[in-house]
């Protein structure tokens, strides 16, 4: 029986950073309803740095298109920042101290909006020896809304453009999918926060794409500006009409905008994509069947045929039929009964299309037969500049890993990192890190035995 070598010979690099040095509660941006004019508000900073640090605050305008930000504007009509003050602009925490800040509002009857918008600049310092260690800025913004005043909500969608990175791949985004970047303007007098749905069809599909959840800040419209809001998708988008449609409330009003964007593509590639990852057997489920479900990313209708390297894995159905945008699930099962060998036997799930299309597979999947005796094993080493500190992770083992990192006991990474036997993936903390206090948990994929890596 010929295992799958896989020998993998580039880096992943990921960036891992820590959490804020300061704590600033209960929010990083605050939206306050009220119906007067001369009020004060209260929120509270904390020192999460082992180091005493000294706070200064600066009131400042806060205005963005979602491309740049102005914190200057001293003609913006909704701005708040003349009629603000910060009772105490500048503060010294001890380390773990936590105290308020008292933001005082004075502002006058007539003032013209039905939302007021300014930012605090607040500057965290530490030194030690009289030397500056570490300089740290946050900007909390402020969405004032008075609720006295009549709203005027005027939304529109003034121009979308599309960027397909089959073609122009992009450095965040990667070599697949589409971004899709609309310019909103909003001409009433309160700005423009929604929580709601943006939904992209397709009128010569007659399809829904995909349908994205709004729920953050990531886009807010000021009143009377314009803002771009780009948004990734994972989809090919087809030639023709593309509608797209953001539906909500905004400031408890409902909200429904629309715009079209004719598009002429010409890529005949299907992109499809192939969960989960790993399917692993095992001597204890060797008998069960398991599912693997292929989503079609692009505008393409195809038929598929599954195979692996092996012929000692069936397919049902053998043949499957993948319609634009749409999922599809697969049935594996293994016809080996033996699992008297050591390590990890992995094989690539291949695809190819009945009319002789190209296929990417932008997350391929692996079908992983698990012998009784396992060699769980990794190695790292850690390399530093004046800059920055890179571990550098190496599966030394027989089969699969998954771990994660774990920094001063705070794990780094948000889910289980996943390794092949020989495989090196580097991770760049962006910031010189002590060893001392970094470890490595890990296990075999799909087991409960954890094992730790602290020899740096």
């Amino acid at each position: 029986m010929r295992k799958l070598i896989l020998v993998f010979s580039f880096y992943v690099v990921l960036l891992i950073t820590s959490g804020f040095s300061l704590e600033i509660s209960p929010s990083l941006i605050y939206q306050i309803d009220t119906a007067k004019y001369q009020f004060t508000y209260e929120f509270y900073v904390k020192n999460d740095i082992p180091i005493d640090s000294r706070i200064t605050i600066e009131i400042i305008d806060f205005i963005t298109d979602g491309r740049s930000y102005s914190f200057d504007d001293p003609d913006y009509k909704y701005s708040l920042k003349k009629y603000v003050r910060v009772a105490d602009a500048s503060l010294n925490l001890s380390v773990n101290e936590q105290k308020p800040i008292k933001v005082v509002f004075d502002v006058p009857q007539n003032f013209p909006g039905a939302v007021g918008i300014f930012a605090l600049k607040i500057t965290q310092e530490s030194s030690s020896s009289g030397k500056v260690q570490l300089r740290l800025n946050y900007i909390v913004p402020f969405f004032v809304r008075f609720t006295n005043v009549p709203v005027y909500q005027s939304v529109a969608i003034k121009n979308i453009s599309v960027k397909d990175l089959l073609n122009e791949p992009d450095e965040k985004y990667g070599d697949y999918g589409s971004l899709i970047t609309l310019e909103i303007e909003n001409t009433g007098n309160i700005a423009f926060i929604p929580k709601g749905n943006m939904q992209i069809s397709s009128k010569v599909l007659r399809t829904i794409i995909t349908e994205v959840p709004i729920d953050s800040f990531d886009l807010v419209v000021f009143p009377e500006r314009r803002t771009f809001y780009s948004v990734y998708i994972p989809y090919s988008l087809p030639s023709g009409s593309i509608d797209v449609l953001l539906t909500g409330k905004s400031y408890g009003q409902e909200f429904s905008i629309s715009a079209s964007k004719e598009l002429n593509t010409s890529n005949s590639l299907l992109i499809i994509q192939s969960q989960p990852m790993i399917i692993l057997f095992t001597e204890g489920t060797k008998n069960t069947t398991q599912n693997l479900v292929l989503k079609n990313l692009s505008p393409h209708k195809e038929t598929l045929q599954s195979s692996l390297s092996e012929n000692i894995f069936s397919f049902l159905p053998k043949k499957v039929t993948l319609y634009p945008y749409r999922d599809v699930s697969i049935n594996i099962k293994s016809n080996i009964k033996d699992f008297n060998f050591t390590g990890d036997k992995i094989y690539l799930v291949e695809f190819s299309a009945e009319s002789g299309r190209n296929i990417y597979n932008v997350s391929p999947s692996y079908v992983v037969l698990r012998g009784k005796v396992i060699n769980p094993s990794l190695n790292a080493t850690v390399s530093s500049s004046q800059a920055s500190s890179v571990l550098i992770v190496q599966n030394t083992g027989d089969c699969i890993l998954e771990f994660n990192v774990v920094y001063n006991n705070q794990m780094l990474n948000e889910k289980p990192l996943v390794i092949f036997p020989s495989q090196v993936i580097n991770l760049d903390f962006g910031r010189v890190i002590r060893t001392s206090i970094l470890k490595i948990e890990y296990s075999a994929y799909g087991e409960q035995k954890k094992y730790i890596y602290d020899g740096f």
